[in-house]
């Protein structure tokens, strides 16, 4: 008996192409801190995977969420306090995993706020 294979992608599967913002603080001139988001990549190949929708009431407001897995090659410094813009929907990461325990590619587990 053969020892457990993980399920594999090809790079074929990695369609999407997405930008990836990071969050940057600066002062304003009254010394406040300001957050932008600036751009750390962009057009990188990622397989998008839809995995769940989800609707909830925050407060008087009724909240969608939608829930996606973005596979990504294998870079240093991916956050949750990050953003991920594909097809001009905006996700914020939740969540990065490594694929397969390796450094070959991480999986972004996003959520989307739509109000």
């Amino acid at each position: 008996m053969r020892g457990y294979r993980p399920q594999r992608f090809h790079l074929g599967e990695m369609r999407s192409r997405i930008t990836v913002k990071n969050e940057t603080t600066t002062q304003d001139s009254a010394g406040q801190p300001v957050v932008t988001l600036a751009t750390w990549l962009c057009d990188e190949p990622a397989r998008w995977e839809p995995v769940a929708g989800t609707e909830g009431a925050k407060g008087r407001q009724v909240e969608a969420g939608i829930a996606a897995v973005f596979t990504v090659h294998y870079r240093e410094g991916y956050t949750p306090k990050m953003e991920v813009v594909c097809d001009g929907q905006t996700y914020g990461i939740v969540y990065v995993n490594p694929v397969d325990g390796m450094n070959a590619y991480r999986e972004l587990h996003c959520k989307a706020v739509v109000i």
